[in-house]
């Protein structure tokens, strides 16, 4: 059994991704509430770089792939992404860098993305289910 749970390699990323979509869900509430705080810094967690960074170039795999369907990179440790103060190129007289019409789009497009990593990672759970109940595909 690997160090990764029932769910393996794959199921760990897609939780790590729940974890991440969440926490960036949480920053964007943050700035939306504090829009008209003067002074407050919009906050930013963009791990898609990190995510990238963490897989390994494809010439270094380790594992050999005898099919094109098998997933070709083995996940690693999970991704936490930086937060990072977010200065604003409209200026306001109260030095607030929150937007909210790009926090609002932002918040709509990590819930889809959220809900799919949701729906992903229950059809791996389902799929688990029905093997383990000898049902078939």
């Amino acid at each position: 059994m690997s160090d990764y749970g029932l769910l393996g390699q794959t199921g760990a990323f897609k939780a790590n991704l729940l974890n991440l979509r969440q926490r960036r869900q949480d920053i964007i509430a943050a700035n939306v509430a504090n829009a008209d705080t003067p002074g407050y810094k919009a906050k930013r967690i963009d791990f898609e770089d990190e995510m990238l960074r963490a897989f390994p170039p494809p010439d270094q795999l380790k594992m050999a792939r005898t099919s094109g369907n098998h997933i070709p990179i083995p996940f690693g440790t999970p991704v936490a992404g930086e937060v990072q103060a977010v200065e604003t190129s409209i200026p306001k007289g109260d030095k607030n860098s929150v937007d909210l019409e790009q926090e609002m789009a932002r918040q709509t497009a990590n819930q889809l993305l959220y809900n799919y990593a949701t729906q992903s990672l229950n059809g791996q759970i389902n799929t688990m289910r029905m093997m383990i109940d000898g049902q078939a595909r």
